[in-house]
């Protein structure tokens, strides 16, 4: 869907600052679409608001698991770090950040909200410009890529790269088979951002190839939300998956 239109990082180059709004509940409507300008307009003013109010609970069950699971110390990667909303969040509860993003506005923007709400913590974070999809992550505790796989085309790749350098990761995919998506795929031109979606089972059987399991699947908007830990040697793969309603 995306191939012949334009690349992911082109795409939050432009309109990174735009999409941050949506964690403050704000006007967004300066984003740039893949879309006829009437298609856009109709988007503007009938889904976003949707949108922007799923990013405002998206905010809230992520800083649910940063309160579960971040510690003192640790070292967290935010792939697709975005405007820096949850590297200044980890930052705060004393974790050792690597803000990940492959467009460079989008580390730039992260690295100017350091500076100004944690100038303390800021030796603490570092900031790489990397696909994911290419290329492995850094070691880790916790993987956090909330926002990022709707953009990726292969899910292998991107947990090839993620789940072997990692303790935990905390994950939102697009689930195909959601009516959102199914209409997406019928007509291609109401995908204006170029979305892809991962089906269940594929997710499910990377992550046990590479010796992972479920701690918890939520549904969320037109997906769900994957918390995700690697399976100590000895330990039942198939234990400690739990699926609550949706948040």
């Amino acid at each position: 869907m995306m191939a012949d239109k334009e690349k992911p990082e082109d795409y939050w180059n432009r309109n990174i600052g735009e999409w941050g709004k949506f964690y403050l509940n704000l006007s967004h409507t300066d984003e740039e679409m893949n879309a006829p300008r009437w298609l856009s307009f109709i988007y503007r003013h009938t889904v976003m608001p949707i949108e922007a109010r799923l990013m405002s609970r998206r905010y809230r069950l992520t800083m649910e698991f940063i309160s579960r699971f971040v510690r003192e110390g640790m070292v967290v990667v935010d792939v697709g770090c975005g405007t820096g909303v949850f590297t200044v969040e980890l930052l705060k509860r004393g974790a050792l950040v690597k803000a990940v993003d492959h467009a460079l506005q989008a580390l730039e923007l992260t690295r100017a909200l350091v500076e100004k709400t944690v100038p303390e913590r800021s030796d603490a974070a570092e900031y790489l410009l990397m696909d994911v999809t290419t290329q492995p992550l850094p070691a880790s505790d916790i993987v956090l890529a909330m926002g990022v796989t709707p953009y990726v085309e292969d899910l292998a790749a991107f947990y090839g790269n993620i789940l072997p350098t990692t303790r935990i990761l905390y994950c939102l995919i697009l689930d195909p088979d959601h009516w959102a998506n199914r209409v997406r795929r019928l007509i291609p031109a109401l995908n204006v951002r170029n979305l892809h979606w991962f089906d269940q089972s594929l997710t499910d059987s990377l992550l046990a190839h590479h010796g992972w399991r479920l701690m918890e699947r939520r549904p969320f908007a037109s997906g769900y939300l994957d918390t995700a830990e690697r399976v100590p040697r000895g330990s039942d793969v198939s234990r400690g998956i739990t699926t609550p309603g949706g948040g």
